[in-house]
């Protein structure tokens, strides 16, 4: 699968990415530049947010699918839980195969996606027991909006193929899979965390450890795709 970004912009699409990128640059140099890891889960919270309502609305206005593709190949240490990619179908239909990235984002440093599960990659979590949900004690706090919904693509410029995780938007402007089965629904939820050292994990190891599950941020997602924020642990 490939990916380019040569395809030209409608009007719309134009001005939908151009407010996408403003408002994202404002959260992410906000979090850079002070706060700490509040301000930087507040700024990755805002663009994510902000990355899925593009897509949201970018699918309806060229009649193709979009995605929203969050890195989690162990093997990609800079990208792992931080890189995210937002692509445009080159063909319209369910099942596009070629894809072009709209934009790319490196959420702030420190700050990451909680993925899936918390077996993705040993080390990930000092202690899985503390990772439960609120609303739910026998539920792990993760992104289970991304359960099952996983592929390898080579972007651009890479020189392999990596694993990614994501949602995706029909035509329709509707939650879709990255391959097949059901939506995806559930929670997206971000953490602070720090990068381990090289040399102190092994090969399919993580090379970042989440750190405390009580300062975590993320969102919902509604039926239609509208992200609704969540600002604490008691949230989830």
């Amino acid at each position: 699968m490939r990916t380019r970004t040569t395809r030209g912009f409608t009007l719309l699409e134009l001005l939908v990415v151009i407010g996408i990128i403003a408002a994202m640059s404002f959260f992410l140099v906000s979090g850079l530049t002070g706060g700490g890891v509040t301000a930087g889960l507040q700024s990755g919270q805002a663009a994510i947010a902000n990355l899925i309502t593009a897509a949201r609305v970018k699918a309806p206005a060229t009649g193709r699918k979009t995605r929203l593709l969050v890195n989690v190949d162990p093997a990609a240490p800079d990208r792992f839980l931080r890189h995210l990619v937002l692509q445009s179908a080159r063909q319209s239909g369910a099942s596009p195969a070629d894809w072009d990235t709209v934009t790319a984002v490196t959420l702030p440093d420190g700050i990451y996606v909680v993925p899936a599960t918390l077996t993705l990659a040993g080390g990930l979590v000092a202690n899985p027991v503390d990772w439960k949900r609120v609303s739910d004690p026998s539920a792990d706090l993760v992104s289970d909006l991304f359960t099952n919904q996983t592929l390898s693509t080579t972007l651009e410029g890479d020189a392999s193929p990596q694993i990614w995780t994501g949602v995706a938007f029909t035509a329709n402007s509707t939650l879709a899979t990255l391959g097949g089965g059901s939506p995806p629904k559930g929670f997206l939820v971000l953490a602070p965390g720090a990068r381990r050292a090289p040399g102190s994990y092994q090969p399919g190891e993580s090379p970042v450890q989440l750190g405390s599950p009580q300062a975590v941020r993320g969102l919902v997602l509604s039926a239609y795709g509208v992200p609704a924020l969540l600002n604490d642990r008691s949230s989830f």
